[in-house]
């Protein structure tokens, strides 16, 4: 019988420090925190896309609390208070901050594309003056990933109609440039022939000399040298 009461009451021991475990841990994945926020902040945003209930709240990139709820704004809300916003989020303060001065914006962000969003506070200007207290602060409007993506499949198929509406034009254009280089180069040889041949004995001009013997056309065309001038012959 005492073996029996030993069993069970290791048992329950083990059942209620795992019950304590888990309660433990569920509190510390929902970031849940039984401290009094020293501050709440009240901030609208035009979307709240990534960004989940009790999200980080930071400032100026360091932790400082997170977000106690988000709540959809009504109509008239929207009109009188926070036109362009449909979102508002309240957040708990845990630390400290400096006063919030004219200025100070709110922004959704992350530290890398895969990692979890949270609420970003950009502090305006050290010159600006204070802000009242329980100030509704505004977030400014960013785009998302989807957004960009989407922005860049409407610009590629805009090159891409482009090109295909101008494809001959286009097709003129790079045969001429390639006509005008090819003669540049020819002019190029010829030149760079001319000057190593004066350079070396400039008084050929007067009284004459061997020369190089220039090459066609055709052959300074063909050749994989930029300038494919011959050598003065001394």
């Amino acid at each position: 019988m005492k073996h029996f009461r030993s069993d069970f009451l290791i048992a329950a021991a083990v059942i209620a420090c795992s019950v304590i475990l888990l309660i433990a841990l569920s509190f510390a994945i929902s970031g849940a925190n039984f401290n009094k926020p020293k501050a709440v902040l009240t901030v609208d945003l035009p979307t709240a896309v990534g960004l989940d209930r009790q999200a980080e709240f930071r400032y100026a990139g360091a932790v400082a609390g997170r977000i106690r709820n988000v709540k959809l704004l009504t109509d008239e809300e929207r009109l009188k208070e926070s036109p362009g916003c449909a979102i508002r989020v309240i957040i708990d303060v845990h630390r400290e901050l400096p006063p919030l001065r004219v200025g100070t914006t709110a922004s959704i962000t992350s530290d890398t594309i895969l990692s979890t969003k949270y609420l970003n506070l950009d502090p305006g200007p050290i010159d600006n003056p204070a802000l009242p207290p329980d100030t509704i602060l505004y977030a400014k409007r960013t785009a998302t990933l989807d957004q960009v993506m989407a922005s860049g499949k409407e610009l590629i198929d805009g090159v891409n109609t482009l090109l295909t509406k101008n494809d001959s034009a286009i097709s003129q254009a790079i045969l001429d440039l390639k006509n005008v280089l090819e003669n540049l180069k020819v002019i190029a040889t010829y030149g760079k022939t001319f000057v190593g041949t004066v350079a070396r004995k400039p008084w050929r001009l007067v009284w004459g000399g061997p020369v190089p013997r220039l090459p066609s056309e055709e052959d300074i065309l063909k050749s994989d040298k930029p300038i494919p001038a011959p050598i003065p012959n001394d």
